[in-house]
């Protein structure tokens, strides 16, 4: 089973917040951190590493915060998966057990070892395509996310 990070999860919401914010003004981070219930310094790499991506942008003045740098609809799972716990290369640790096993033909030996490179690096860019297809977009209502309806400091006060 493919296992997604804290990190990617919490940056999931932390867009989907952005882009619901009333008149998408700033969110400041102690907002997104106190509503998502989770540290504010684990949270504020995570806004850094989408600021790095081009994600959202950050305005350290005191009416500032976070916001998104562009529409939900164009930032995919991928953009995300991406910014904050991006997908090595497919990488096998011992190849050499085969030699153990197929120690006079080593010609096979490579032969196989390639199939495994090429089935898992196949495997690789359907799962990107699949996550490129996927705007966030569509795990919110267009109504809701196209002017932001919630101000978060409000949702807070309640």
């Amino acid at each position: 089973m493919l296992k997604v990070s804290k990190g990617v999860e919490q940056g999931v919401f932390v867009l989907l917040m952005l882009a619901l914010q009333k008149d998408h003004t700033p969110v400041k981070s102690n907002i997104l951190s106190d509503t998502l219930s989770v540290s504010d310094s684990y949270l504020k790499k995570i806004l850094r590493k989408l600021v790095v991506a081009g994600l959202i942008s950050s305005n350290a003045s005191k009416d500032g915060g976070f916001q998104l740098k562009k529409s939900i609809e164009k930032i995919s799972f991928l953009d995300v998966c991406m910014a904050l716990d991006p997908i090595k290369e497919i990488e096998l640790q011992n190849m050499q057990l085969a030699n153990h096993i197929f120690p006079n033909d080593p010609e096979h030996v490579k032969k196989s070892e390639q199939t495994v490179i090429d089935v898992f690096s196949k495997g690789t860019e359907a799962f990107y395509k699949e996550l490129k297809a996927v705007s966030l977009a569509k795990l919110l209502k267009e109504e809701k996310y196209t002017e932001g309806t919630i101000n978060w400091v409000k949702q807070l006060e309640k």
